[in-house]
């Protein structure tokens, strides 16, 4: 089978659905249509550089943004501008500095281009904060069921993949952009070859990105008493989301959900659980630690076979570990950076997607290494100002989380926990502006539900 035939039909649809949203101004449609992107990111197109279909759609938006007068003012604006500003300017002082002070290493790319992308990326994503300007108050109602079925979508796909992976059938490969195919993607523990799973995401840590904000979304609803569908299909969602996350075996995404779920634990107020409830879970925590023990101290397992707990435990925390101390390659650009003696550099950082251009070994012939970190990425490109917008993030996440499981609004619940996962899975893979598409639907959910109140009082 023509897998590239398939991908690049893909990407056309998602430009054709693009053009269509934009020029009938189904701007609901047109956001839903971003998380269909998300699902299928393996659905790219080389033409300077990779047109993901999530870049298409953002473009779209913000050629909506341009030519559509603002339907409304709404009191987000005071959290979102700010923001929107602050990190808009952080870009175009980050890209001055890039020009007037240039990398010595791998003069065989163009840095221009490099700059020109990662801007263009950087900014459109922003941008993207000021979509529910032009949109109807209570969009994200609309928008909500969308995104579940984009995401539930991508899991079935994942649970497609891993059935194969089992039968021994054959399933989609992964696509590179030089026309090269990887038949399967393979995780390494305790020298166990364990296939992952990836579906139509493209990798299997984008995969298990795009589904981790939506099984927190989902803990979070169960929490709240609140159920996708069904009780029995919301539980059923949540068990088949984990599954298909674990074998993904991205450590990155696992990382991000063992430290999201009990972040959020820990900050909402969840009901207080009846006692069968209760009991039904301690039993749980206990089977699962008799188990963990019992594997571990067993006499008659072989030395060279390890729990899955353990092998999982390995693939996670302690592959992060054993790379930050054995050269990885953010450990070597963090390093490179720390040592850097120009002190624009410190407080700006080196430019926008400069860091193949200051620190050795960072391409491969005319293709660049790309840094999966997020904290890495924004560090090099902004210097202080990214630690700062880091921390300034931080604050504005953990705020809006608090507010809204003040109100009732279960969609602004929802998205502000699936920001905040974005935002800690950003660290480490992607880009710090990861969490935006999220934190836009939090706030404008919010703010339309209080906005309906003063109206209610001002009635009464």
């Amino acid at each position: 089978m023509n897998w590239f035939l398939l991908q690049r039909a893909g990407f056309f649809v998602f430009l054709f659905l693009t053009i269509y949203f934009v020029v009938k101004k189904k701007y609901e449609h047109l956001l839903a249509l971003y998380f269909f992107g998300m699902t299928f990111h393996t659905c790219y197109y080389y033409f300077f550089t990779i047109w993901f279909p999530v870049k298409i759609i953002a473009l779209g938006m913000v050629c909506c943004l341009i030519f559509e007068r603002s339907k409304r003012q709404s009191p987000a604006s005071t959290i979102i501008s700010p923001l929107a500003t602050f990190f808009i300017g952080a870009v175009l002082l980050s890209d001055l500095i890039g020009i007037c002070f240039p990398g010595v290493y791998a003069p065989q790319i163009n840095r221009y281009i490099r700059m020109f992308n990662s801007t263009y990326t950087y900014l459109t994503t922003t941008v993207l904060l000021f979509m529910g300007l032009i949109m109807n108050r209570g969009f994200v109602k609309q928008v909500f069921p969308a995104y579940c079925t984009a995401v539930e979508i991508a899991i079935a796909f994942g649970l497609i993949h891993f059935v194969c992976l089992k039968t021994g059938m054959g399933f989609m490969p992964i696509l590179r952009q030089d026309g090269s195919v990887n038949l399967e993607a393979v995780a390494t523990m305790s020298g166990q070859m364990f296939s992952r799973v990836y579906g139509v995401s493209g990798e299997p840590k984008n995969l298990g990105f795009v589904i981790c904000p939506y099984l927190l979304i989902l803990l979070v609803m169960l929490g709240q008493g609140v159920y996708r569908i069904n009780k029995r299909y919301h539980l059923l969602a949540l068990f088949a989301g984990v599954f298909v996350l674990i074998n993904t075996y991205s450590s990155a995404a696992l990382i991000n959900f063992f430290l999201a779920v009990p972040l959020i634990a820990l900050l909402l107020p969840f009901p207080k659980l009846t006692y069968k409830a209760g009991a039904i879970i301690t039993t749980l925590c206990v089977a699962a630690c008799i188990w963990y023990l019992v594997s571990e101290n067993n006499p008659h397992t072989e030395t060279d076979e390890k729990s899955f707990i353990t092998l999982l435990n390995e693939r996670t925390f302690g592959r992060a570990q054993d790379e930050m101390e054995n050269g990885r390659q953010e450990s070597v650009i963090l390093e490179h950076f720390a040592n850097e003696d120009n002190i624009v550099h410190n407080l700006f950082g080196w430019g926008v997607a400069q860091y193949t251009f200051h620190v050795p070994g960072q391409a491969i012939g005319n293709s660049l290494i790309p840094v999966q970190s997020g904290l890495v990425l924004t560090l090099t490109d902004f210097g202080l100002g990214g630690i700062l917008f880091i921390l300034f993030l931080c604050y504005i996440l953990l705020r809006l989380l608090k507010l809204c499981f003040r109100s009732t609004n279960i969609y602004a619940q929802a998205f502000s926990v699936a920001a905040l996962s974005a935002f800690i899975g950003s660290l480490m893979f992607g880009s710090i502006v990861t969490c935006f598409i999220y934190l836009m639907l939090a706030i404008y959910a919010y703010y339309d539900e209080e906005e309906d109140l003063l109206v209610n009082k001002y009635i009464v």
